[in-house]
């Protein structure tokens, strides 16, 4: 062989033979991997660690309405699948919703990249449970009673609410996609 069928040969090599199977594409993160969930309560821990002592400038001039984070074990177990969808999702939403609202309040441009950081993982979180095996969930609910005035309170019940409602869920719509049916 010559230099040029050489070199069409590590050129064929390179580019990938035509027929020759190509590795799958790399799957989108699964919630139901627990490094994935563990990372959002990671970041939304440092975020509410962060804004901690911020003080005054991190009050926001009217409240915001988030979900209720508690979790009523009792309650949550009597809930069919779609009920418990439901309120993560409803519960999501109004986060997003609410970081959304503190990021138009605050114009403090040091806390810009936190409020962008919550901002972007409620975004994320939502889409990842849309790729979650659960019963379609009902329109979502409203924001719940709570209402929250301060930066810090906020990124607080963000992560309150992923450590209990998220993951309660979480740990039941994985468990189902996988048991046999």
């Amino acid at each position: 062989m010559g230099a040029a069928g050489l070199c069409a040969l590590l050129l064929l090599l390179l580019l990938g033979v035509p027929g020759r199977p190509q590795p799958p594409p790399e799957a989108p993160p699964s919630l139901c991997d627990p490094r994935v969930m563990e990372r959002f309560i990671l970041e939304a821990r440092d975020a509410e660690r962060g804004a901690a002592g911020c003080g005054p400038h991190c009050d926001l001039p009217e409240p915001v309405a988030v979900p209720d984070p508690g979790v009523n074990f009792n309650l949550w177990r009597s809930l069919d699948a779609g009920s418990r969808a439901r309120e993560v999702t409803g519960g999501q939403a109004a986060l997003a919703a609410a970081v959304l609202r503190a990021r138009e309040q605050l114009r403090d441009p040091r806390l810009r990249p936190s409020l962008d950081r919550a901002y972007g993982a409620a975004r994320s979180l939502a889409r990842l449970l849309r790729g979650l095996p659960a019963p379609a969930p009902p329109p979502p609910l409203p924001p719940g009673p709570v209402r929250v005035r301060s930066l810090p309170r906020l990124l607080g019940v963000l992560s309150r609410f992923l450590r209990g409602k998220v993951r309660l869920f979480l740990t039941d719509s994985c468990q189902s996609s996988v048991s046999p049916r």
